[in-house]
């Protein structure tokens, strides 16, 4: 009974680690935000965005996109370029983390690729 207790934290754990760039790049660019926020909207605008694209399969692409950044618009308070900058700035944000984390893997097993 207690492994489903530590596979849904471990699973809670990894939904908030995921909601972290977008929490960083909204931020970053004056937006109103919570990190639980951010992981709800995040949750909810996934849900959101595959439901269009299942409704609308030659479209739906680009209206999941329009609909994205309506609700980063709605949800943190951004205008409506800015919106557009948080969803470009999540990728760039996750990115950098994956390096990070591959420099840090690296470094751990004694291996230098920055020389």
């Amino acid at each position: 009974m207690v492994f489903p207790l530590i596979a849904f934290v471990i699973l809670v754990i990894i939904f908030l680690l995921s909601a972290v760039p977008l929490y960083l790049a909204v931020k970053l660019l004056g937006g109103k935000t919570t990190l639980l926020k951010t992981a709800f909207i995040t949750l909810v605008s996934g849900i959101i965005v595959v439901a269009i694209e299942q409704f609308f399969r030659i479209w739906g692409g680009l209206i999941a996109f329009i609909v994205l950044i309506w609700i980063y618009h709605e949800a943190f308070r951004l205008k409506w370029f800015k919106a557009f900058l948080a969803w470009i700035l999540q990728f760039i944000i996750l990115v950098l983390f994956y390096w990070a984390a591959l420099a840090l893997g690296f470094t751990l097993i004694g291996i230098s690729f920055l020389v």
